[in-house]
């Protein structure tokens, strides 16, 4: 499993989690930019995507 240090760097280094990301719609992209912190896995990326839309399909 990739483990880097910020978003950026998984999804230059990891094409599992490039697909997965770009698979999301530009607003779970964004939000997800945002938290790029805490995303150092594809696993991290999964669980936070998880959550995000999650979240939004409570409108």
């Amino acid at each position: 499993m990739t483990n880097v240090n910020t978003l950026q760097a998984l999804l230059k280094s990891d094409p599992k989690s490039r697909q997965l990301f770009d698979s999301f719609p530009m607003d779970a992209q964004v939000a997800l930019q945002e938290q790029r912190q805490s995303i150092h896995t594809y696993e991290d990326l999964k669980a936070a995507a998880a959550s995000f839309q999650q979240r939004n399909s409570g409108r």
